[in-house]
């Protein structure tokens, strides 16, 4: 365990508790952050994190309980007190209006005026070029947001907190849509930050982050803290046993998580080909895609993020526009022009972005499985309802989803639970292809077990599924890879030829 010094400490809460119908989100939660520390969240969905940050940013208020800054008790009835306290979150959907300028959402609630209430844009223009110069960014502040990459707005974000004299940040899994080389600048950036004396919670589900670059860890699960824990004097197995409860064992995490082995998840492929891709262009990023995938594999595609994988998969799915190429489904060939034609055709998408394209979060658990299968389960346009629930018990049995019930808002739900309900969807529309992309992005490690073991019973049972993925130790459990460098494929990997570390991985997505 750790202790502070009074002096140091910044942010203080105590007996914090906050409770839903039918959860205890939080119960008693006691924890001080000092300044100038870099403290990490840890734990499953569902673990209660979500609702701290919510509980903290002013989002939500509490059942009980007090939050102090400097000592001082503070009352957050909106997210704007929050920050009039000197607390600033980043939430993965980050909170930018996309056609205001750089400049203009760092000063949104406080525009500089001349003399009669007129605006000064040039000094507003010139103190946000000077603040983002100064975390690293070298952009026209006079852009509208909306052109940025998700790097670059993330550090509008953090100028709008500097601007704001923010005493503690709170980002919530910052790196999940960054490539690499932005993962490391966020850390100089975060580092510098905390050179000021400024108090920064991170929220990661990657481990290895945590170690380079926190602090403290604070782990919580099932709503209460299990510990705090020095990051320097404490082993990466002691963080996971106190997220879960359990040991990891010889799962397929577990052996990743300590090195132990380069588990495989597949290993069921045949001969017969079931998809193929040949000479694929979209006219953009995608050039001359070409390649086959067999029945029971475990295809596997990485790289870098931003060099086609996220179009690729799109491309396959119908739901972007292809200029050149052909693709055949067991044989014949088809054109794939909408996602509607590739569901009919037995494909499958779960797509990076599950809240906004792979759910619709105000409906129910049940709607958003048999969305995708109505025809099976309608007589005349008129769905069978007791057939309807029929399949929808069953699958949230088999998946483990955890809901109070299946009417439950699916919006609701942890990340892995509804990854879970997006994956019960095709199962429910009795696809034989998946195409995965990113399929455990910000989900913590128990669910991830649990989703690794989903996509290995749909090969067993003779499917056949597209792993897009940026998670190198994700990619090395495939039955193939293929590494996309600039919109092609730089090289194709089978599962012997990948070394323990994934070097060989590497040396292709740098071609």
């Amino acid at each position: 365990m750790v202790k502070n010094e009074t002096d140091d400490v910044i942010l203080q809460i105590k007996g914090l508790s906050k409770s839903f119908p039918g959860v205890q989100a939080l119960k008693s939660f006691d924890l001080d952050i000092c300044k100038g520390q870099t403290h990490a969240f840890l734990g499953q969905n569902g673990a209660g994190k979500s609702t701290l940050i919510k509980l903290l940013s002013g989002v939500i208020l509490p059942d009980e309980g007090d939050i102090y800054i400097e000592n001082k008790p503070v009352f957050f009835h909106s997210p704007v007190d929050a920050q009039k306290s000197g607390i600033f979150t980043i939430f993965q959907e980050l909170s930018l209006v996309p056609e205001l300028s750089a400049a203009e959402n760092i000063f949104i609630s406080d525009f500089p005026r001349l003399r009669g209430g007129i605006i000064d844009w040039r000094r507003l223009q010139k103190e946000a070029a000077s603040v983002m110069e100064w975390l690293g960014f070298s952009l026209d502040v006079t852009q509208p947001v909306r052109k940025f990459s998700v790097a670059q707005k993330q550090g509008v974000e953090l100028a709008k907190a500097l601007h704001h004299q923010a005493k503690i940040i709170l980002l919530d899994e910052p790196s999940a849509a960054l490539p690499e080389p932005d993962v490391e600048r966020l850390f100089t950036v975060l580092r510098s930050l905390q050179k000021q004396g400024i108090a920064i919670i991170y929220i990661s589900h990657r481990l290895e982050e945590v170690e380079e670059l926190c602090d403290i860890a604070t782990v919580l699960r099932d709503g209460q803290k299990v510990g705090t824990y020095s990051m320097s004097e404490t082993k990466r197995d002691t963080l996971i046993r106190a997220m879960i409860g359990h040991d990891l064992g010889a799962s397929l995490v577990g052996n990743t998580a300590a090195g132990r082995k380069k588990p495989q998840l597949g290993g069921c492929a045949a001969d017969t080909v079931v998809l193929s891709v040949s000479s694929l262009c979209d006219g953009n990023m995608l050039h001359d895609i070409s390649f086959d995938l067999r029945k029971g594999e475990l295809l596997g595609i990485t790289g870098l993020v931003g060099n086609g994988q996220s179009e690729l998969s799109s491309c396959i799915f119908g739901a972007r526009k292809t200029v050149s190429g052909n693709i055949s489904i067991n044989g014949k060939e088809v054109r794939i022009k909408t996602p509607r034609e590739a569901i009919r055709m037995g494909i499958g998408f779960l797509p990076e972005e599950r809240k906004t394209e792979g759910l619709i979060l105000p409906m129910s658990i049940e709607s958003n499985i048999t969305m995708a299968c109505h025809k099976t389960i309608s007589t005349l346009s008129v769905i069978n309802r007791k057939k309807e629930r029929s399949i929808v018990d069953r699958l949230a049995a088999s998946l483990n989803i955890k809901a109070f019930s299946t009417q439950q808002q699916t919006g609701t739900l942890s990340g892995g639970n509804q990854q879970k309900v997006v994956l019960a969807k095709w199962i429910a529309s009795q696809c034989q292809i998946l195409v995965f992309a990113e399929p455990t992005r910000g989900i913590d490690i128990g669910a991830k077990e649990e989703i690794y073991g989903l996509i290995k019973l749909f090969i067993q049972k003779g499917g056949s599924v597209i792993l897009i993925s940026s998670e190198m130790p994700e990619a090395m459990m495939c039955d193939r890879v293929l590494v996309m460098s600039n919109g092609s494929f730089a090289g194709e990997l089978k599962y012997n030829d990948i070394d323990p570390h994934g070097e060989a991985i590497l040396n292709l997505c740098c071609r």
